[in-house]
């Protein structure tokens, strides 16, 4: 294989993993929202609106946010920043 076939292929590998992350972030924010939809008795909308504005007040990455949530909603605790975070949040409606 010569020197442009590889460096297409990698530029194509590349390209795959970043979509395939993407892909899981995706997946991951979708599978809290209904998380918080229903644990929280909220609209679509406003679940979105809560997940960025916690996601952006404790500093976190929004996929890996959005894990922990869905890890709660199937039973697990929350730490207690995200708990009182959530808290905080859902009381000012």
């Amino acid at each position: 294989m010569d020197h442009e076939n590889r460096t297409w292929l990698k530029r194509v590998h590349s390209e795959n993993e970043q979509l395939k992350r993407t892909g899981e972030a995706y997946a991951a924010v979708h599978q809290a929202l209904g998380v918080l939809i229903a644990r929280c008795q909220i609209p679509p909308e406003q679940g979105y609106i809560l997940l960025n504005e916690m996601a952006r007040h404790l500093e976190e990455e929004l996929p890996v946010l959005a894990a922990e949530i869905t890890r709660w909603g199937l039973g697990q605790p929350l730490r207690p920043a995200v708990e009182k975070e959530l808290g905080k949040l859902t009381a000012r409606g």
